[in-house]
């Protein structure tokens, strides 16, 4: 949350602020397609740990940088994709533990996703708010404390006892000792793959500068932006929770393209109603955004199952995984530049209507094959 805050008072161009936010997300692509390479039969509590000091150093930077003033988009830049490196490594340890004790792909799948919905509501109903509010007093606070955070966790990973090698994971269906080289999709994936990595890179060109919108144009404060990235992950996790019901009764494809096309007018929508006197409305649309993408991208997952006519491990996602990711930094750069362009009110606007046009690639998708668990009303 203090990130864009941060980088939005070192530079109020957007491609400066999305630059930073790219950053951070970068190390997801680039490990997607290097993690076997680098970390995939090492042990995940030394990844863990590992992971949790890259983002212990890289926020007690921040925050030093933040209390002597000196602090520029470069070195933001710098601090903002170690931080993320160390996310991405902790990420992938984490999941890698989760289905460690399932020996079916779905059964690990179901406590990947329960991590992640635990995550959310964590980071929507504490950190979100209060990192807002800490920023508020003094803008290197946050990252002074998350210092402390990260580096209990760090110390924590040498508390599991049992030793995991990724290579026991889905990892080795990625194969070792292989150069780095992008994965490639699962059979009849590509065309989900496809809807999911384009309408992640149109809606990541309006968070690469929604800070921006939410301060100059929405004219809210640290706090208020808090609440709104509050609001949106709770929105996205409702959507998350929704998704089985609405793909029941309306069938995965229909579901999806229909939570598309009002994930798109949301954010258009708040795009055309900024005010900076009624920032309410906005607000709400960025939150109707926010709760249908996610819908969307559950559904989508369920297609790319059934697409493939199994359900899918972790290596056999990992091509889908390295061109969903990599969309995020580019969409934030993309939308960058068109803002630095023709405005950040604009970019909101038009992100919005490429979410709600990429609903129509929904369509050119085939039929669920049958697998079990993938079918068109499950």
């Amino acid at each position: 949350m203090a990130l864009p805050l941060l980088a939005a008072g070192v530079s109020r161009d957007p491609l400066a602020v999305a630059a930073v936010l790219a950053a951070h997300h970068l190390p997801w692509g680039v490990l997607a397609v290097t993690r076997r390479s680098l970390v995939g039969t090492a042990d995940q509590r030394t990844v863990l740990g590992l992971g949790a000091t890259l983002r212990a150093a890289a926020v007690v930077v921040i925050g030093l940088l933040g209390l002597v003033g000196a602090e520029t988009t470069p070195l933001l830049v710098v601090a903002a994709l170690v931080a993320g490196l160390g996310a991405a490594l902790a990420d992938g340890a984490e999941e890698e533990f989760a289905g460690l004790a399932e020996s079916e792909p779905v059964a690990g799948d179901r406590r990947r996703g329960e991590l992640r919905r635990r995550g959310m509501v964590a980071m929507a109903v504490v950190g979100l708010p209060l990192g807002g509010l800490v920023y508020e007093l003094a803008a290197a606070l946050p990252f002074l404390v998350d210092a402390g955070v990260y580096s209990v966790a760090a110390l924590s990973a040498l508390a599991l006892r049992r030793p995991f090698s990724g290579a026991a994971s889905g990892l080795r269906a990625m194969g070792k000792g292989r150069a780095a080289s992008v994965p490639a999709l699962a059979p009849g994936t590509g065309k989900v793959t496809l809807a999911v990595a384009a309408s992640t890179a149109a809606g990541s060109a309006v968070l690469g500068v929604l800070v921006l919108f939410a301060l100059d144009d929405l004219g809210l404060g640290a706090p208020a932006f808090g609440l709104l990235l509050s609001g949106m992950a709770g929105a996205a996790t409702a959507g998350a929770w929704a998704a089985p019901t609405v793909g029941g009764l309306l069938g995965l494809r229909g579901g999806a393209g229909i939570a598309l096309g009002v994930s798109g007018a949301g954010y258009a929508a708040a795009g055309v109603l900024a005010d900076p006197g009624r920032p309410l409305v906005a607000v709400v649309a960025l939150g109707l955004g926010s709760g249908a993408a996610m819908m969307a991208t559950v559904l989508l997952r369920a297609l790319l199952h059934g697409g493939a006519g199994r359900a899918l491990d972790s290596g056999a996602l990992a091509g889908f995984h390295a061109r969903v990711w990599s969309s995020v930094p580019l969409g934030m750069l993309a939308g960058g530049v068109a803002a630095h362009a023709v405005g950040v009110a604009e970019v909101v606007t038009g992100g919005g209507l490429l979410v709600g046009l990429t609903a129509l690639t929904v369509a050119a998708i085939p039929a669920p094959g049958g697998a079990p668990g993938t079918s068109e009303k499950n």
